[in-house]
């Protein structure tokens, strides 16, 4: 129970994250060296938190294997997509 209540602060404190960067434009002190927009970076950022808050939550809300794989799949969607728009709002890497 103890590790389901950690991964539930850290993913309160990831979507904090995001809404800040959202709502302000504040980002952690690790991130403001590569991002441009902070704002996409901050959508990413509550993208990646709510897949990973549904991954976390289908032990309660999956009662079959199929609703289980629907929400494994859009989980990992929603992780993927968060990670892409994370990606999009950094600067490009020049070669």
């Amino acid at each position: 129970m103890m590790w389901t209540e950690l991964a539930a602060v850290a993913l309160l404190l990831m979507a904090a994250t995001g809404v800040a960067a959202v709502t302000t434009g504040w980002m952690p002190p690790t991130a403001r060296s590569r991002v441009v927009q902070a704002e996409l970076w901050g959508y990413g950022m509550l993208t990646m938190a709510l897949g990973m808050g549904t991954a976390m939550s289908l032990r309660w809300w999956a009662d079959s294997l199929a609703m289980d794989d629907v929400g494994g799949a859009t989980a990992l969607a929603l992780i993927v997509v968060g990670g892409v728009l994370q990606w999009r709002a950094q600067r490009p890497v020049l070669r």
